[in-house]
């Protein structure tokens, strides 16, 4: 009950400076910065094709929560017999540096605070904790505007995640850790058309190419493991409104086979998912305080499991 009150005077402090002015950004703003700032894409910028001003901060926290409730199989959603991660709760912080107009740094740092996995005979299935508890597999990417026309413009990201988490078979319960255990390669390009001056459409596609990891099981077999590289497209529409964001989006991810020691461990899944987004708070440096709340759901998928995401996040900006 603590920890919930704490968090609600926390957000109602961040609430508050989305509506007191900044005088940094009073000091400051130009009109440059004041056309890249306000772009109806600014206040979802992790997800559409806009980068930061040359100087400016962009942080973000977030509280992430999964749960998987069933499983794909061959296009049918049917129950999954014991051994799979049910619930997992995830602190992460986000940060992106504007190093000029159209370049971004970004840095993007998971933890697993919480896993919880049914184990045991299908009907008889308890929930145990994994003791799977650590930093996960972190981000690191550069994002380059490209092309900024005025009704559309096109970004790329680029750059590795990194084995930083604790691959699962480390851990203290089967198929529960934080990371994957190897360092994967990531590329993406997203675009934006502008419909309006305060609506505009999303396009993502991206590209994760996962290296090779080399362990050692539990029955002291040595394994080679290569997962399948991932590939991912989403269309959505964002609309802003005075002080609120709305994203409604429909992704698409195709992840390719698991092999181990060269022979197939795992087939190739794919998962077509709703997404939807707020965002509160002004688009705006001189009122820079932003919450989001989002979430993720399955409509169709295969061989992938059914998996539900809720999330909270505070973000501001400052130069």
């Amino acid at each position: 009950m603590r920890k919930m009150i704490l968090f609600l005077i926390l957000v109602s402090v961040w609430v508050h400076l989305g509506t007191s002015p900044s005088c940094a950004a009073e000091r400051q703003t130009s009109p440059q910065w004041e056309y890249l700032l306000e772009k109806p894409s600014w206040g979802m910028i992790e997800w559409s094709s806009a980068t930061l001003p040359q100087g400016f901060w962009y942080p973000t926290f977030e509280f992430l929560y999964l749960s998987n409730g069933s499983y794909f199989a061959a296009g049918k959603e049917v129950s999954y017999e014991g051994g799979r991660d049910s619930a997992t709760y995830i602190i992460s912080a986000r940060l992106l540096y504007g190093v000029t107009n159209k370049l971004t740094l970004g840095v993007h740092v998971p933890a697993v605070v919480g896993q919880r996995v049914d184990v045991g005979e299908f009907g008889q299935i308890e929930r145990e904790k994994t003791g799977a508890r650590s930093v996960g597999d972190v981000e690191v990417f550069v994002k380059y505007r490209i092309l900024d026309r005025y009704y559309w413009a096109l970004a790329g990201e680029l750059g590795p995640t990194l084995p930083t988490g604790k691959p699962y078979n480390k851990a203290s319960a089967d198929e529960a850790g934080t990371g994957d255990g190897q360092t994967d390669l990531n590329l993406r390009l997203k675009g934006d058309i502008l419909i309006n001056e305060e609506a505009f459409v999303i396009l993502d596609t991206r590209l994760t190419y996962q290296t090779k990891r080399e362990f050692t099981n539990s029955e002291g077999e040595s394994i080679e493991e290569k997962l399948g590289n991932v590939f991912g497209v989403e269309a959505g529409v964002v609309r802003n409104f005075r002080n609120v964001g709305l994203h409604g989006a429909f992704p698409y991810t195709y992840w390719g086979a698991t092999k181990r020691n060269s022979a197939v461990e795992l087939d190739a899944a794919d998962v077509f998912e709703m997404s939807l987004r707020m965002s509160f708070g002004e688009a705006s440096p001189r009122k820079h305080g932003k919450l989001d709340l989002f979430l993720d759901f399955p409509i169709n998928g295969k061989n992938t499991p059914v998996t539900y995401r809720f999330g909270v996040s505070i973000k501001s900006i400052f130069q």
